[in-house]
């Protein structure tokens, strides 16, 4: 069973398990049958914040999604709106540093 990435961790994988647990419980507390409890460990992954390593690799993955399609249509004006103060402000600070510009 994989725990979504948001909410809670599900205790159940459906709703006869939980029944299951349920009657097992009751039984246990009638002393009919014994009861097992499992802690699990869960470990979720925390996204970082990106170093100014991370960029390159991240812009260059960026590109290879946009060339292969693997960014929907409807996505295209949010990230041209996104890009376009990143590429101001590149040309700004490649201009006072001497860095390439993207002509």
């Amino acid at each position: 069973m994989t725990p979504g990435s948001r909410g809670s961790i599900p205790k159940w994988c459906s709703a006869t398990c939980r029944h299951r647990a349920w009657e097992q419980a009751r039984a246990a507390a009638s002393g009919l049958s014994a009861v097992e409890v499992i802690e699990r460990r869960v470990e979720v992954q925390v996204p970082l914040v990106p170093t100014r390593r991370d960029w390159p690799r991240l812009l260059s993955d960026l590109a290879a999604r946009l060339n292969d399609g693997r960014v929907y249509d409807r996505d295209l004006p949010a990230l041209a709106r996104a890009l376009e103060p990143v590429l101001e402000n590149y040309r700004r600070r490649a201009h006072l540093t001497g860095a390439p510009d993207l002509d």
